[in-house]
């Protein structure tokens, strides 16, 4: 009587790798090799603001009303820093359910850009819109008749 050959599993015949801490956790092989935001440099909440309107580069987006930073313990003994962007669709955004809020995790900021955690997950984020501060200035006009 023959065995039958068992199906190998897409981590061993394509040699992928852990791209977010949920697959890590999951057993993927994890190269760990994480991106981080320099000492000096703009975490994710610097560079993206409740109100702000940004796009991923999958294709979704909206606008931001939460932006929260988690830490992650690595194998290699280090506690990672990264953030999760809380978006809702823009016709939305001034009142929304539960339901409609999505989330963008493990972001970083380097340099100027947002990406994520893992160097193996090559999705960014940009910011297509900046909400205006509170306290700005509007400006005026003055009709002269």
């Amino acid at each position: 009587m023959r065995t039958p050959r068992r199906k190998q599993t897409a981590a061993t015949t394509h040699g992928y790798e852990a791209h977010s801490t949920y697959t890590a956790n999951l057993g993927v092989p994890d190269r760990r090799q994480y991106r981080r935001t320099l000492p000096a440099a703009p975490s994710v909440a610097d560079l993206v603001r409740p109100g702000d309107t940004v796009a991923t580069s999958y294709g979704t987006g909206g606008v931001v009303i939460e932006v929260t930073e988690y830490f992650y313990k690595a194998p290699t003994g280090e506690t990672l820093s990264h953030f999760t962007i809380v978006y809702v669709p823009p016709d939305r955004a001034q009142k929304y359910r539960d339901s409609d809020r999505h989330w963008i995790n493990e972001c970083v900021a380097v340099g100027d850009r947002i990406l994520m955690l893992f160097e193996a997950n090559c999705d960014e984020v940009f910011v297509v819109g900046r909400s205006r501060p509170a306290d700005a200035v509007l400006p005026r006009s003055i009709l002269i008749t």
